[in-house]
């Protein structure tokens, strides 16, 4: 008699096992992700609770997340405006998003902005809707048309929490994201742990 069991169900079988024997069971993850403009701003009702509507002062999207061997999770995230520390000694805070200015030019070295998502990973009973914050930098450059586009992206996401139900309930760790998610699907690499 052979079992055969499909990966988007071995690996987190795997990390439940893990983490039953030996504390907290860490694996690296890999997948992809892609954003959507979401017009109603649908993450300013779902984010994690006690965040205020008013952090999200930037554009929202509807987000899908694909990681090897977890189902696929679905939900939304925004840009928000959130206070960044200086790292020059007595400079005051500012809010995201910061332009960090380029020698002798008028377009920015970098761009930094901060973001928050929800998202609902599994079905029925075993759902859980894991709360993350997000760190996004962009190197821009010029379009054809004179507009400011990223030219290269990069995104760092900590699970930040949980809605506390499901089989991912207490689930924590971070993902890096490689490229633009706007209307494109970008690779994705981190680390998932499982309590």
């Amino acid at each position: 008699m052979s079992i055969r069991m499909t990966p988007k169900f071995a690996i987190p079988l795997l990390l439940t096992l893990a983490s039953s024997v030996a504390g907290a069971a860490c694996v690296p993850v890999i997948g992809t992700a892609r954003l959507l403009p979401d017009a109603a701003c649908t993450i300013r009702t779902v984010a994690q609770p006690g965040t205020p509507a008013t952090l999200f002062g930037g554009d929202c999207f509807s987000v899908q997340l694909n990681l090897a061997g977890f189902p696929t999770a679905t939900g939304y995230a925004g840009n928000t405006v959130e206070p960044l520390a200086s790292l020059m000694p007595g400079a005051p805070a500012t809010v995201a998003p910061v332009a960090v200015p380029a020698a002798g030019s008028p377009l920015p070295r970098q761009i930094v902005q901060t973001a928050r998502s929800s998202v609902m990973l599994g079905n029925g009973a075993r759902r859980t809707t894991l709360y993350t914050t997000d760190v996004v930098v962009i190197q821009p450059q010029l379009s054809a048309t004179g507009q400011v586009v990223p030219k290269l992206m990069t995104e760092q996401i900590l699970i930040s929490g949980s809605d506390g139900k499901g089989a991912f309930a207490n689930v924590t760790g971070h993902l890096n994201v490689m490229g633009t998610t706007v209307g494109a699907i970008s690779a994705v690499a981190g680390q998932v742990c499982m309590p």
